[in-house]
């Protein structure tokens, strides 16, 4: 919601019918299931915009955050190659493969009808963003999960190596430069049993604040955080939630919160 009380909505739809407006980015239905952006006025009465947005395949929306100018910041999965990266964004070619997705991660400007980024963010196995929160001065914080070893991560950041395999992805957390053509840091956020961050928020530091899933006895917790101990064992999942620092580089703190059966952490706010 920005400050004149328009809602931002943004979500999936498989219907070549979906309600777009004239002059949205994109009016036209792609294939599959893409995914839809949409503004509704104050009222709740009538539509500012609604757009579609992705490639011939499919693409899952996650997460939506609006900048005090209205353009909204966007982030999910894509599976289309042909998914309208720009140019100069960071990545533009497509990572993935069948049934092996990449993340994405896009801003659309205050009226709806033109991206002024979309970039690809993945390796070579499946990736997805599950949550974005933007930061004073346009910069994207996006977090989500990945099973791909080579996803992109940055010198300095937290943790440079995949804790995951085959079969257990890690977190991610990357931050975006208010043009959308660089990371300023990214990071794997996991240990050896399984980890997918869906929620993330900041303060007024820039540091950022995830929540999620673990399965890993070995997720990494701080001295004096509320619960250091995986609760369930073996690959039960608790939640978690983390502080990392301004820079990507370090944590705040990071905790366990869970019981004797299965937690996740599904949004967080500040």
């Amino acid at each position: 919601v920005d400050r004149s009380g328009a809602a931002y909505v943004m979500g999936v739809t498989g219907s070549s019918d979906f309600s777009t407006t004239l002059g949205a980015f994109d009016t036209t239905y792609n294939g599959g299931t893409d995914a839809f952006v949409a503004k509704l006025n104050p009222a709740g009465s009538g539509l500012e915009y609604a757009t579609v947005l992705g490639g011939a395949a499919d693409e899952w929306s996650a997460g939506i955050a609006v900048d005090e100018s209205g353009a909204a910041y966007l982030t999910g999965e894509t599976a289309s190659a042909g998914f309208p990266a720009t140019p100069g964004a960071y990545d533009t070619s497509f990572n993935g493969g069948v049934d092996v997705g990449d993340a994405f991660v896009a801003r659309l400007n205050p009226a709806g009808s033109d991206l002024e980024y979309a970039t690809f963010l993945g390796g070579s196995s499946d990736d997805s963003g599950a949550g974005i929160d933007v930061g004073e001065g346009g910069a994207a914080y996006v977090t989500g999960y990945t099973y791909s070893s080579d996803l992109p991560t940055t010198a300095g950041a937290l943790d440079v190596t995949y804790g995951g395999s085959q079969f257990y992805g890690d977190a991610f957390v990357a931050r975006l430069n208010a043009a959308g053509s660089a990371l300023d840091y990214a990071t794997f956020l996991g240990g050896s049993l399984g980890e997918e961050a869906t929620g993330i928020a900041l303060d007024g530091s820039g540091a950022a604040y995830i929540t999620g899933w673990t399965g890993s006895d070995d997720f990494a917790t701080t001295c004096g955080a509320f619960e250091v101990g995986h609760n369930t064992g073996g690959s039960g999942q608790d939640a978690f939630l983390v502080k990392l620092n301004a820079a990507g580089s370090a944590l705040g703190y990071s905790t366990f919160l869970g019981g004797s059966s299965a937690e996740e952490g599904s949004d967080i706010v500040l």
